[in-house]
């Protein structure tokens, strides 16, 4: 009899579905579903469950071979238990419990931070996984997932791995979205990116065009040793770097996997992270390196269904 889990990840604008073989954990099928805008958030679950209950159809699934949903979701969370997500509109909630509400009694449910997700379905799709392993996601903001002994890191209350909010440098006057100063979002997110080479846009010569500026642009006028793309490029690149010393000196991972939009810009950024990490690095840190994720988009989907998987057999 074969038996099946579901790996979901929920985000502000979309929630991926994959349906996997809990024996081989493979991809099935995956599409996407819009992400519900209702001021309830755990109107949520129910679409996610109706979805699910539509792809059984569509694979002629029993309800009984159905074992497991993992699931992550865009904020901190500890057990289930999400204090606060004002992208999902979800405040003081067990998600675990909620949607057991939904799914048959056997059904196991895991819900887990999307970034430590992805950390984990990014690692667990290499040839030869890694035991000690810390993801930075640089998007939006900059997320990040550690994984230590094979093991997720959540921390007591589900903020570990918040990387994007590591104090990189001094600023007076800028508050980042979580309310202190120097983040290394503030930097390193979307809207550091563009910010920054905006300023610099009004005192250099550059082939951008500042009307119709992207993070994409930015990284390709680098390549092509653009000035001003270059200066954004390398304040970036050196403070993961610098934050990346400051991680390996608490848990030195084996690895480092540089994921999201920006790391398609390829070896070239990878590089310029290494260059500035060995700088600031300190003892045998130094020689830790940096990769680029793999698995896209399927990152989250892939390690929720790791999760449940996990969650299951132990």
């Amino acid at each position: 009899m074969k038996k099946y889990v579901y790996g979901i990840d929920v985000g502000g604008t979309t929630i991926k579905m994959g349906l996997f073989d809990f024996d081989n954990m493979e991809m099935l099928d995956s599409y996407e579903i819009p992400t519900p805008t209702s001021e309830n958030g755990s109107f949520i679950l129910k679409i996610i469950y109706e979805s699910i209950l539509d792809c059984n159809k569509r694979h002629n699934i029993a309800s009984k071979d159905l074992v497991g949903v993992g699931m992550d979701v865009p904020c901190p969370i500890k057990n289930g238990y999400v204090e606060s997500c004002a992208n999902l509109h979800l405040d003081d909630i067990d998600l675990v419990a909620e949607m057991n509400k939904y799914v048959d009694n056997h059904v196991v449910v895991a819900i887990a931070n999307d970034a430590t997700i992805a950390a984990y379905g990014e690692n667990a799709s290499l040839e030869n996984p890694y035991k000690n392993a810390v993801l930075i996601t640089l998007g939006t903001g900059v997320g990040g997932g550690i994984i230590l002994d094979g093991d997720i890191v959540e921390g007591a209350t589900g903020f570990g791995g918040e990387i994007g909010h590591i104090r990189v440098y001094e600023e007076k006057e800028k508050v980042c979205g979580c309310g202190s100063k120097g983040c290394l979002e503030q930097i390193c997110g979307t809207k550091g990116i563009l910010d920054f080479t905006q300023e610099q846009l009004k005192k250099n010569e550059s082939i951008l065009d500042k009307n119709n500026l992207t993070v994409k642009s930015i990284f390709d006028a680098a390549k092509h040793n653009d000035e001003v793309a270059l200066l954004t490029v390398h304040r970036v690149a050196k403070h993961i770097g610098i934050a990346a010393s400051i991680i390996s000196m608490v848990v030195e991972p084996e690895v480092y996997i540089i994921g999201g939009g920006v790391s398609k810009a390829g070896s070239f950024f990878i590089n310029l992270i290494e260059r500035y990490y060995r700088e600031n690095a300190r003892f045998s840190t130094g020689k830790i390196p940096f990769k680029l994720a793999q698995t896209g988009n399927d990152a989250g989907m892939i390690g929720s269904a790791l999760l449940v998987k996990n969650h299951i057999e132990n």
